[in-house]
């Protein structure tokens, strides 16, 4: 949208107070998002001046269930299906004259725009929207319809379009990134695109891939990444459980064995694998020896990073009508056992990195305040380990050039995070000033947090 209405003339504005437009674009996923949603239309309900105008945008106005949550007051509700007519909207809302723009693209779910406007060195380009399976927990299905895939030609011009501006890290993510493609026909559509991105944009540092349903065709996409130096040797997959009937009643793939086979040949293929997944636990009827079968499980794999999520009844989805809940406190007690496990085997994996040099993708430079009071600037970035605004980040000291990737030698580590210092000379940011940083909470030590500055991205809970 906001792409759009920039080729249409409109400018974003940096505070909800300086626009004339404020879009709110709603989740409808969980009922924790759909109250922040509601929430911040709210607020900005109450906060408008004469002559502002609000629009609800996204997933809550797609449930029909849900799209009385709104707060009354809005004006005008955009639906994921909806969203092109933006330029239309304000045109009319406004009184000025839009034209209807047509997004490129094969779906009004999903278009490819150009890219020239770049906030950070990282970038997602989403590659595919919508989704095929029937996951009996999930709305996405709901919301967005099946898949459909941007044309492969569309997102390496994208990506080009992102290099050549700047950009050193282009993350692939879609509800279901293995299959891109196959809505198009394309046969391994997520293996061929590694290769043609590599062949095309050659310039590209790292190419990282989101959200790879557990398939046998992760095996050939585990084949094209090794085949890739660009790629980051990276597998996201989440499972969301390791108990075979728990599996099957959330309408997941149900062979765990072949779960373990995908991460051990990612481990046999990939120098350095970094494995990641997502968990879901309180799922209905699951009892404390599903559960111990998931812990075991994670105990087994050793994860680098895990996100581990209660269950949430939607009541547009499959799971909700499921007897035998779990009771929110028992669910709350698995979470923290596995965040708990998790922990224990992420500060093991960190500690191991002490002394090995790693290259770090700078992403903005904040300042370090001790006891004493003393500030220093403190550079934060992440490794090829660390998928952004989702994983750890690396602390250097001293202001490191934003966008550059520098090997840094690890010198001390957290659960989460790490600590290092150059490998090797770097100059410092030019022009850099202090006011341009974020004040920091802590001093740089292991479980305390420097606060990151301008660019530098926050992570997802639950890790």
């Amino acid at each position: 949208m906001a792409q759009l209405l920039a080729e249409q003339g409109l400018a974003p504005a940096e505070q909800p107070e300086d626009a004339q437009v404020l879009i709110v674009n709603t989740c409808g996923f969980l009922a924790n998002a759909r109250r922040e949603s509601a929430q911040a239309i709210q607020e900005l309900l109450e906060a408008r001046r004469p002559g502002q105008v609000v629009i609800a945008a996204g997933c809550m106005a797609a449930l029909d269930e849900h799209r009385a949550e709104i707060p009354a007051g809005v004006d005008a509700i955009l639906s994921t299906r909806e969203w092109p007519q933006i330029s239309q909207v304000i045109g009319r809302l406004l009184d000025i004259p839009l034209a209807p723009i047509r997004p490129d693209g094969g779906s009004p779910m999903l278009a490819s725009f150009r890219r020239a406007r770049v906030t950070g060195p990282s970038a997602y380009v989403k590659i595919a929207d919508g989704c095929d399976h029937a996951c009996s927990f999930c709305a996405i299905p709901l919301i967005k319809g099946g898949q459909a895939s941007k044309r492969p030609s569309d997102v390496v011009r994208e990506i080009r379009e992102l290099v050549d501006a700047g950009v050193k890290e282009v993350v692939l993510v879609s509800q279901d990134t293995i299959r891109y493609g196959a809505d198009l026909g394309i046969k391994h559509g997520l293996p061929g695109l590694v290769r043609l991105i590599a062949e095309q944009v050659p310039a590209l540092r790292w190419l990282r891939m989101l959200y790879i349903y557990p398939s046998p065709l992760v095996f050939r996409l585990i084949d094209a990444m090794a085949e890739t130096p660009a790629c980051v040797p990276y597998l996201d997959m989440p499972i969301q459980h390791a108990d075979p009937d728990i599996l099957r009643a959330m309408g997941r793939p149900s062979n765990v064995d072949l779960y373990r086979r995908i991460f051990s040949y990612a481990r046999e293929k990939l120098d350095g694998a970094v494995l990641r997944t997502t968990l879901i636990v309180g799922f209905p009827g699951e009892t404390d020896e599903q559960f111990q079968r998931l812990y075991d499980f994670v105990a087994e794999i050793e994860f680098d990073h895990v996100g581990v999520f209660t269950y949430s009844r939607e009541a547009p989805t499959p799971s909700a009508r499921l007897a035998h809940p779990v009771p929110p406190v028992v669910a709350e007690e698995r979470r923290a056992a596995l965040l708990e496990l998790q922990q224990r085997i992420s500060l093991k994996k960190n500690r191991a990195l002490i002394g090995r040099t790693l290259e770090v993708l700078i992403e903005g430079v904040g300042e370090l305040e001790d006891e004493a009071g003393h500030r220093e600037p403190i550079s934060v970035g992440h490794a090829a380990r660390h998928a952004p605004e989702v994983d750890g980040l690396v602390f250097i000291p001293g202001a490191q050039p934003v966008g550059a990737l520098i090997p840094a030698r690890i010198v001390d580590a957290g659960p989460y995070d790490l600590w290092a210092k150059p490998a090797a000379p770097s100059a410092a940011v030019p022009g850099w000033h202090p006011n341009r940083a974020a004040r920091p909470r802590a001093a740089s030590q292991p479980g305390r947090r420097a606060a990151p500055g301008p660019g530098a991205r926050a992570r997802r809970a639950g890790r």
